[in-house]
């Protein structure tokens, strides 16, 4: 992201988290995906097992996180985070403005509403946050893990809306244009964490229709 659209910062955010990720956390272990997986119909169905997050993460197990992308639709911008060195996947890349996993027996909007503030200092209605898809991505091998991606969209003031990282996890945030992340994407640059071809689809078609957003300009 250009030094042009840092994000603005205040104070340190009572809400953030002391580590970046607790191996010990537990997660309800998913089926993997079928090839029929329909983002916007299907979700992922539960083994009935449980297990850490080391242990998901090192067996490759699919389970669940969600995503939530704020977003300025009259300046065209995203906002990102920068993860953090310490990160046990793709660290130090740019990525969603806040995301995080779905803990045993927790929901999937208010994991998002919580993780929006434990990552940013953002405090929002559950209510707020528009669902877009469930995204099943395979990923345990490029670095990341074999997650159920809930996506979500939180419309804002990119001006008027300023973050107070959770140092643990975040260090650094941006606004990026529309355009220059869907091209990043779309061309693997490794300073970015990757996304699939169907995330990517639904999320810039989301913008394109809903927020005025045309990356063919």
């Amino acid at each position: 992201p250009t030094q042009s659209f840092r994000a603005a910062m205040t104070s340190l955010n009572p809400n953030a988290l002391a580590e970046a990720q607790s191996s010990s956390e537990m997660f309800d272990v998913m089926r993997p995906p079928r090839p029929s997986f329909d983002v916007y119909r299907d979700r992922p169905e539960p083994t009935g097992e449980e297990m850490t997050r080391g242990e998901t993460h090192k067996l490759k197990r699919w389970h669940r996180s969600v995503h939530v992308w704020l977003v300025d639709p009259a300046l065209g911008l995203v906002a990102l985070q920068k993860r953090s060195p310490n990160k046990d996947t793709f660290p130090g890349r740019w990525d969603i403005s806040a995301a995080g996993h779905i803990e045993s027996g927790d929901e999937s909007r208010p994991t998002a509403v919580r993780e929006l503030a434990e990552e940013l200092g953002v405090v929002c209605d559950g209510e707020e946050l528009r669902f877009l898809c469930c995204v099943p991505a395979e990923q345990a091998d490029l670095g990341g893990c074999n997650c159920f991606e809930d996506v979500y969209i939180l419309r804002c003031d990119s001006e008027a809306t300023a973050f107070a990282v959770g140092e643990a996890e975040v260090t650094a945030t941006a606004w990026m244009p529309m355009k220059e992340l869907e091209e990043k994407l779309k061309t693997g640059d490794p300073t970015v964490v990757p996304r699939t071809e169907k995330y990517q689809s639904a999320f810039f078609g989301h913008l394109r229709a809903e927020c005025g957003f045309d990356a063919r300009e």
